[in-house]
């Protein structure tokens, strides 16, 4: 993907527009990067300076403590943006970030982005929006960590997972050892879950694909709606 192509792609993902002015504004502080499968792209406490874009691949964010044992804040999909809180907390990364897969990522100097978009308050006013959902995000992380049972994390997050396309069928990002930290949970207890719901006929699983049956389905799409 040329660099212009990327920075388009991220200007809508980001700011919900695009232009010639957003371009010209991204195009000298952006480059296109590449990294390899398990290749770490950066480490929590490291000095950062760069907003990271995934064009293509799949990037596992987590943080470590000192016996080594990770917990998974989210899985990076392509077309989604990662370390833009670098924009509010300074430049330490907060996390580690490394590739799941062969990674082509779209990489902006946040030092320069924060400067330039102080002189544009639109735009300075859709960063403040977006750091507010994330902000949403990790405290409703938080919530499902310390308040449900890994069973009520794992329906929330299939009814996420579920929004994207609204059919049915959702597919699990990452292997299910990795979901499993995700749900702060470890794979044995997750492979219980999904065969104990498997048997009371909830979903059906196929690999990393699972699909939701009707009456589940239903259950949650009245929950979306209270």
């Amino acid at each position: 993907m040329e660099r212009d192509q990327a920075i388009d792609l991220f200007s809508m993902r980001f700011f919900g527009k695009t232009s010639d002015s957003l371009r010209t504004l991204l195009e000298d502080i952006s480059r296109v990067q590449k990294r390899q499968k398990k290749e770490v792209l950066f480490l929590e406490g490291e000095e950062g300076h760069s907003l990271h874009f995934l064009l293509s691949g799949r990037v596992k964010l987590y943080r470590a403590n000192e016996e080594g044992k990770e917990a998974v804040i989210r899985f990076v999909q392509p077309g989604e943006y990662f370390a833009e809180i670098l924009l509010e907390l300074g430049n330490r990364y907060p996390v580690n970030a490394i590739a799941l897969e062969d990674c082509v990522l779209l990489l902006m100097d946040v030092r320069q982005l924060f400067d330039r978009l102080q002189s544009t308050p639109g735009l300075a006013m859709t960063l403040i929006g977006t750091l507010a959902q994330r902000i949403t995000y990790l405290l409703n992380r938080v919530e499902q960590l310390t308040v449900s049972d890994v069973r009520e994390r794992f329906i929330r997050y299939l009814r996420l997972l579920d929004q994207t396309h609204r059919t049915g069928v959702v597919f699990l990002p990452a292997p299910k050892r990795e979901v499993a930290l995700l749900l702060g949970t470890t794979p044995e207890t997750f492979s219980r879950l999904l065969k104990k719901l498997s048997e009371e006929q909830r979903i059906t699983v196929q690999g990393k694909t699972i699909h939701l049956l009707p009456g589940f389905r239903a259950e949650m799409l009245a929950a979306d709606t209270e």
